[in-house]
């Protein structure tokens, strides 16, 4: 399949990352950073862009630096609809390293044009920071924040959903140093 995802990928590199001690952005898994893996993930998108407090050193990857202040993924979600001329943005974090371009295939196949946001659900969990949303949420989006509401998950509660179960490992998230070791382990048996 060679056609393109008609929407802008945002990938989050922002976040003080302190339970896991330093940028997860930097770690290297199978011989790449997770950003390079994030990036090449995401190829078929139309656009790809990185958003987050600090441009990646000399990546020469699009840049994007939050609109606001403040550490929380919904602030990268504001930054990336606010600057999209796509209709749908997929919003992907760091804390995801294995996600693979057939997953956010899925996801954007799950697209429903009378819903403002495609989100997986895996074990359970809403995995809000993987998930494709309409850019006429950027007011939305904004007034939450300005309400003090920095919170992906209430946000994402209080929108219409199309809730896909995707019950793969891809979802794995990566929070702790010991996380990587796990991670790692799943990237082999892929």
């Amino acid at each position: 399949m060679s056609h393109f995802i008609s929407a802008t990928a945002g990938i989050l590199i922002g976040g003080q990352s302190s339970r896991f001690g330093s940028p997860k952005w930097k770690v290297n898994m199978g011989g790449i950073t997770v950003l390079d893996r994030l990036w090449e993930a995401c190829n078929r998108f139309e656009k790809r862009i990185v958003i987050g407090k600090e441009q990646p050193g000399d990546s020469g990857k699009h840049f994007l630096k939050d609109e606001l202040d403040g550490q929380a993924p919904i602030i990268g979600l504001y930054t990336l609809l606010k600057n999209s001329t796509h209709d749908w943005n997929l919003l992907l974090s760091c804390d995801l390293p294995l996600m693979t371009e057939g997953i956010l295939e899925k996801v954007w196949e799950n697209r429903d044009s009378e819903k403002d946001i495609i989100v997986p659900e895996s074990d359970a969990h809403l995995q809000v920071t993987c998930a494709l949303y309409h850019r006429r949420l950027a007011d939305i989006v904004e007034a939450f924040i300005s309400n003090g509401q920095l919170s992906l998950y209430q946000f994402v509660e209080t929108v219409e959903c199309n809730k896909v179960s995707m019950p793969e490992k891809q979802f794995f998230n990566m929070n702790a140093p010991e996380d990587l070791d796990t991670a790692e382990k799943l990237l082999r048996n892929e």
